[in-house]
């Protein structure tokens, strides 16, 4: 079965890119949102296995729309993208129903693993982080 994945995030070269470092490692069924509440929108229209959501986004970010997401698609399973290493985000993000939390400065050794494990329904969190979050909670 392919997986079909959404990518949302607002900065066009950084989408592209990882639009691209997906395509590489064999997904081809990808859709592409450039702010919180279009990923919303689109979500709903095309019910995306995988939605990797950037944290930053206008409109809506990434952290509400994946609250957004899950309330009326709970099969849905949503990764966060980001630059922000900080805990509580990461908390947040799983605390509005996120499956994972992939920082962008990794996406290239973590995000086809991280997308993977996620659809099998684990749960995946960016090298360094996960210790990080365990110390903190």
């Amino acid at each position: 079965m392919t997986l079909r994945l959404m990518l949302a995030d607002d900065n066009g070269p950084v989408r592209r890119n990882l639009r691209n470092l997906l395509e590489r490692a064999g997904f081809n069924a990808i859709i592409e949102a450039i702010d919180g509440e279009q990923a919303v929108s689109l979500a709903h229209q095309h019910r995306p296995d995988v939605i990797l959501l950037d944290l930053s986004m206008p409109h809506l970010n990434g952290i509400e729309a994946a609250r957004q997401i899950q309330k009326s698609i709970p099969e849905a399973r949503t990764i966060i993208l980001t630059i922000h290493r900080d805990y509580h985000y990461v908390l947040r993000a799983m605390e509005a129903g996120a499956r994972g939390y992939i920082l962008k400065g990794r996406a290239v050794e973590e995000l086809v693993r991280g997308v993977q494990q996620v659809a099998e329904g684990k749960v995946f969190v960016s090298y360094g982080l996960s210790h990080q979050v365990a110390q903190n909670v």
